[in-house]
């Protein structure tokens, strides 16, 4: 007799994000499930597909999440912004968390991490679609679903660093994750992250997580940021974008080849 098929939901991503190994993550943002197929394999602990920002939408995700199937690479969605449906519809879909932009209040932080968790601690619906195996494993995700979904927040608004402690003593907060550019604009020094204020302001943000034990990530757009980053102390950074390496590599193969 062959065996269920387990459900998508496949790595712990909150015990990785919880045992203190450092985890190296990308950001997706083109459409084509053969990208994140082709960096599965480049030895990413986690992708971050972008509904903010990039164009993604549900539709998208799950091609991407078919794509990942195979290599089990844990992906989270940023939704584009803090509402019920947008997240229900990631994790129905089978993402293994949601990103979720601009906090700027407790009541924000309340809200996001509500709608990823079922009653009696949370609101979210109870249709969990793909993310049960189209109803194979419904009891089986239905009883995990709390403790391994991930509620990440961001953190990268003036609001959010001043009541930052009330914010992070949210229950259900699984982890953070700092934007530097919007934290340089809403700090008054847009398009300058690496400036002193900003990285006191990393400082800070990272050794309250540590007070709250909660791990933080950290957007880095070079290697020798994101080994920084680790040095520095962070669980987790996301390393460029599906589109820089591709902009990268081009840029220096066709200047290797014209350069005298």
């Amino acid at each position: 007799m062959s065996q269920p098929v387990p459900s998508p939901m496949v790595p712990d991503l909150k015990r990785r994000l919880d045992s203190g190994e450092f985890l190296l993550g990308t950001w997706l943002t083109l459409l084509d499930p053969a990208v994140p197929e082709l960096l599965a394999g480049s030895g990413f602990d986690l992708f971050v597909a972008d509904g903010e920002h990039g164009p993604i939408a549900t539709a998208d995700l799950v091609q991407m999440l078919i794509a990942l199937r195979a290599a089990g690479v844990p992906l989270l969605y940023r939704v584009g912004a803090n509402e019920p449906v947008r997240i229900m519809q990631a994790l129905d879909s089978g993402a293994t968390g949601v990103v979720v932009p601009q906090i700027r209040t407790v009541a924000d932080a309340e809200r996001a991490v509500a709608w990823c968790r079922y009653p009696p601690v949370g609101l979210r619906g109870i249709a969990p679609r793909r993310a049960s195996e189209y109803g194979r494993h419904t009891a089986e995700y239905l009883g995990a679903a709390n403790g391994r979904v991930i509620c990440c927040i961001q953190i990268e608004t003036r609001e959010a660093v001043e009541d930052l402690d009330a914010i992070l003593s949210v229950a259900g907060i699984d982890t953070i994750l700092i934007g530097p550019n919007d934290l340089a604009a809403a700090l008054g020094h847009t398009g300058d992250i690496g400036h002193a204020d900003i990285e006191k302001a990393i400082a800070f943000i990272l050794e309250r997580t540590r007070a709250h034990a909660i791990p933080a990530g950290v957007w880095t757009l070079s290697a020798a940021q994101a080994r920084a980053r680790r040095e520095q102390g962070f669980a987790w950074a996301t390393l460029g974008t599906d589109y820089g390496f591709m902009l990268s590599a081009a840029d220096a193969a066709a200047r290797e080849v014209r350069e005298p």
